[in-house]
């Protein structure tokens, strides 16, 4: 259900449209500007999850944006399996806010649920290093759209995406049945603000995922009938992909279908295998060598 302002959504699933959404150009709807109407003593705690290994080049970027946001009361929780400098350039912030937690994997998700379970906050946001807030409002914003719409589940804004060998895009999209059933998120995992306790009450994520635990927890997260989530289009997190692999592409695709399959059945991921180009195009590339071999030619 669409509140009165263009730019922001507040969404109860039994009244959220099936109309699908594109990512959408939202530059234009960026503005300097904010109302903030609550107190700072009335704004909720967040707590920031980072996973760190071997990201010097990165971190700082990330941990500036976090440290300079004009917010009462939030923690920053460094999940570091680094054997290299990183460690050291974190600590050298020497922040109050800022606590460095040690693990031995690297991988990103189990990372994640560490910092969960060490998190004092009511709402969790992760990141990962290269990746920031691109207001120094972010959180006061988000959170005053938490509390304006009596603290739901989730809220979640815009994101920058940003890959080495293409151009940005802006993602943006209304969080829908359908969406979830395409293989798509609404945004980037890095513009969601979650309620503590509604990710723990769900199961943490996945860690036997790499790629697309996002897209998973989001799936469980949108089949909790008594879950609620609010949006703004404003765009308040830049994303880093960096550079794009294969072997990423494949893993992502891979991970994608298990999930509509998992979530959504057999009927769910046909519709959707056959709407990804890598597949017709391979189809094709079966049917010419089939044709070439029956034919010898």
């Amino acid at each position: 259900m669409e509140s009165n302002k263009d730019e922001t959504y507040f969404e109860d699933k039994s009244f959220s449209s099936s109309r699908e959404e594109e990512a959408v150009p939202l530059l234009e709807n960026f503005s300097d500007s904010f109302e903030i109407k609550h107190a700072d003593k009335d704004l909720p705690k967040v707590s920031i999850v980072i996973p760190t290994c071997n990201c010097t080049p990165l971190i700082s970027s990330t941990l500036e944006s976090i440290l300079n946001q004009d917010y009462p009361n939030f923690e920053v929780i460094v999940v570091d399996s680094s054997d290299d400098r990183t460690t050291e350039v974190i600590k050298g912030y020497r922040s109050e806010k800022l606590r460095i937690v040690s693990i031995s994997s690297c991988k990103r998700y189990e990372s994640f649920n560490k910092g969960l379970s060490l998190a004092d906050g009511e709402y969790v946001n992760f990141l990962n290093p290269g990746d920031f807030y691109t207001y120094q409002a972010t959180l006061k914003q988000m959170m005053s759209l938490a509390i304006d719409n009596d603290k739901p589940q989730m809220v979640y804004c815009g994101t920058i995406l940003r890959e080495a060998r293409t151009e940005v895009k802006i993602l943006y999209r209304v969080l829908t049945l359908d969406l979830l059933k395409n293989g798509q998120q609404p945004t980037s995992l890095q513009a969601c603000w979650f309620r503590a306790d509604a990710l723990r009450k769900i199961g943490k994520f996945n860690p036997q995922y790499n790629m697309r635990g996002g897209f998973e927890l989001m799936c469980r997260f949108f089949l909790e009938s008594d879950f609620r989530f609010a949006s703004i289009k404003r765009i308040f997190i830049d994303y880093d992909l960096r550079l794009v692999t294969r072997q990423m592409v494949i893993t992502h695709f891979w991970e994608t279908m298990k999930t509509i399959y998992h979530f959504f059945g057999i009927g769910a991921t046909l519709r959707w295998l056959w709407h990804q180009k890598d597949i017709k195009r391979f189809i094709k590339l079966w049917i010419h060598s089939l044709k070439v071999a029956f034919s010898g030619r």
